[in-house]
């Protein structure tokens, strides 16, 4: 009897052992399967584990990439544009004399001013008259107003010019399409001294705006459209502005002549001028604001410029259409205030 339950208990201490090490086992399985991975690191030097019952702390999760900074559609060219060289002012040649006056957006709706406007422009022999058709705030004149003061003004021997403020723009930089604005280094919109905002030349989505504008003034009936502040802010503050590194890469020149292709491009074979910063007409190369006096004149058929502060009651004046003087090409009458002179 005794040997009989001696054998019978070492076989229930063998089904024992064999039960734990099957859970042991199953354990260590549900360890490699489930475990273990989160706890492998994989380098160049090969596999190691770092498990937190070891000593060690646990790994931590690998950190999330960094947050792309937003993106830019821009045309960009692999290498960085060289600095430009200033280029050599355009030979003068004769031209035909262009005597402009500018008439305001809030101007044209005001049609009795507009008739008497008229008749005082015809005799002083004024052959263009330049419409404002988009203003530095952004705003577009309103079709039902333009087309009653278009109906009014179009005369024989009067060419009626769209002026558009191409860059500056106040109205852009807060709708949908805020970041086609020139930003702060802050983050926010970029504004001037003169508390203006500005529509970023390096993208390519703001120069197709621009673009769209010119094709619109067309359509509108007009024969000719100026485009004025065509470029980069340049004055007190503009360091601050903030293009995310494509001034480096592509430089303001080339910005602006890119606009200037796509523009010449709307165009067509229709007329199409700009207003120039003094700086260009005398330096030939202004690079902060990205005008070159050399490819505007291959780009635009007539070019305005300010006169000097000096009191004259003349400050705009066409500049080298094709070629010409100053004084061969004659004068716009305008002023910030909607002032007129005789």
């Amino acid at each position: 009897m005794p040997k009989y339950k001696t054998y019978y208990g070492r076989k229930k201490l063998r089904w024992l052992r064999n039960a734990i090490i099957l859970v042991l086992a199953g354990g260590f399985l549900a360890l490699c399967v489930f475990i273990l991975p989160d706890y492998v690191t994989y380098s160049e030097d090969g596999m190691s584990i770092d498990l937190p019952f070891f000593g060690r702390t646990a790994r931590n999760p690998s950190p999330p990439p960094p947050a792309p900074s937003p993106s830019v559609l821009v045309e960009v060219s692999i290498s960085p544009s060289p600095t430009p060289e200033p280029s050599p002012s355009p030979t003068p040649q004769k031209a035909e004399q262009v005597r402009a006056l500018f008439i305001p957006m809030t101007m044209l709706a005001e049609t009795e001013a507009l008739e008497t406007l008229h008749d005082q422009a015809r005799s002083a022999g004024v052959n263009m008259l330049a419409l404002e058709y988009k203003d530095i705030q952004g705003s577009v004149v309103d079709e039902a107003v333009l087309a009653e003061a278009m109906t009014l003004l179009n005369r024989p021997g009067l060419t009626l010019t769209a002026v558009i403020s191409a860059c500056v723009d106040n109205t852009v930089p807060f709708g949908r399409n805020t970041n086609w604005a020139v930003k702060h280094r802050s983050g926010v919109n970029f504004k001037d001294h003169l508390d203006r905002r500005w529509l970023n030349l390096y993208l390519s989505e703001a120069r197709a705006f621009i673009a769209e504008q010119v094709q619109n003034a067309y359509k509108d009936g007009f024969e000719r459209v100026l485009l004025t502040y065509v470029g980069f802010p340049h004055s007190g503050g503009a360091s601050q502005a903030d293009y995310q590194g494509l001034d480096d890469i592509i430089g303001s020149v080339a910005a602006v002549n890119m606009l200037l292709s796509e523009l010449r491009e709307a165009a067509g074979e229709r007329p199409l001028d700009a207003w120039l910063f003094p700086e260009t007409v005398s330096e030939g190369l202004f690079e902060a604001a990205g005008q070159d006096l050399a490819v505007f004149t291959e780009t635009f058929d007539l070019m305005f410029t300010l006169y000097p502060d000096d009191g004259l009651s003349r400050p705009f004046i066409p500049v080298i259409p094709p070629g010409g003087t100053e004084a061969e090409q004659g004068f716009m009458l305008y002023s910030e205030q909607g002032k007129y002179y005789d």
